[in-house]
């Protein structure tokens, strides 16, 4: 009877903690009901599978075949000898094929990818009925991480090994750090894609100056993301481990107290700003289980208050602000 109790009593508490949970969330991240998001079916264009799966013995022609549906990777004079042997070179390269072959593994078909993108895109059409939305491409990089996304014009480029995951042996090879490597994995794919949208079509032409400016400018970011991706985990959107999140969570009034003591708020000291927004391992100065990229997860709570106690406020209104301060003020944050 005692452990029926106990049980029992094990059983409310965690509907409690799991409802309390959900109320938090909505309240925080905007939700749009499925019947109003617009229908959107992306396709993921796959470069690299197409690219390695030409017969060498008419590669030349084989490029030819495909350039019409890869004209962002081919649109070049393909009866020039030089430019052939260099993507015959590439293919042909024993690490690069390597890769390929560890990417098709990890990845041999990407129709999650694709569901995710079609319903992050259904949002971005939602809040932005005008905006074109873009064609979307994957390749192999060689391994190219710095940029694992990138858009130019009407045109997304996903280079999927760069999400082969954070123990993929080559990666540690180049000295990449584990930081960096945690990020590297399939389920950061869309929320990478929306990063690189926002960066490249979102986002003002701006400087911030004071670590509150950029408290700000991360913050809009980030709750940008919620709004094209409100079922992701905030583990995704900002990269923190779940343990990293907590920690925030546990010690933000305290690592808040220390940022007010001192003034962070209005430095414009470079270093400073760079400490608290960029990533790395942990937070210099706190705790080894402390996230890095403090003053991000801080702009992110002070715009996601900002915005619940300004509902009528448009996601284009949100990325036009540029008075931190007073941004600040409105929105009563306090951690």
């Amino acid at each position: 009877m005692r452990k029926r109790h106990f049980l029992l009593v094990l059983q409310g508490v965690l509907v409690l903690f799991f409802l309390a949970s959900c109320h938090r969330r909505q309240a925080e991240v905007p939700v749009v009901p499925k019947d109003k998001l617009p229908e959107v079916h992306v396709q993921i264009h796959r470069y690299g599978k197409a690219l390695f799966s030409l017969p060498l013995k008419n590669f030349q022609a084989g490029l030819k075949k495909i350039k019409p549906e890869f004209l962002p990777f081919l649109n070049a004079n393909l009866d020039d000898t030089a430019h052939v042997n260099q993507l015959y070179r590439y293919v042909t390269d024993t690490q690069i094929l390597y890769v390929y072959h560890q990417t098709m593994k990890k990845f041999p078909e990407l129709g999650k990818e694709e569901k995710a993108l079609s319903l992050a895109f259904a949002h971005l059409k939602y809040y932005f009925p005008h905006y074109s939305l873009p064609q979307v491409y994957s390749y192999v990089s060689d391994l190219y991480y710095e940029q694992p996304v990138m858009k130019q014009g009407n045109t997304v480029v996903i280079a999927l090994d760069d999400y082969l995951g954070s123990r993929f042996p080559l990666y540690s090879d180049l000295n990449i750090p584990l930081y960096h490597r945690r990020c590297m994995v399939k389920q950061e794919i869309v929320p990478d894609v929306m990063r690189t949208i926002y960066q490249t079509d979102f986002y003002k032409d701006y400087r911030p100056k004071t670590l509150l400016d950029h408290m700000l400018e991360e913050g809009k970011k980030l709750y940008f993301l919620d709004a094209m991706l409100p079922q992701v985990p905030d583990t995704l959107k900002i990269c923190y481990t779940a343990k990293q999140l907590a920690w925030m969570e546990k010690n933000r009034k305290e690592v808040w107290a220390v940022i007010v003591r001192n003034r962070f708020l209005f430095s414009t000291d470079y270093l400073l700003i760079k400490k608290m927004t960029q990533p790395g391992p942990f937070s210099d100065g706190f705790s080894h289980d402390s996230p890095p990229a403090m003053a991000a997860w801080f702009g992110w709570q002070m715009v996601r208050r900002y915005m619940q106690e300004h509902p009528k406020t448009t996601l284009e209104e949100l990325f036009k602000k540029k008075d931190a301060q007073q941004f600040l003020d409105d929105s009563g944050y306090k951690p």
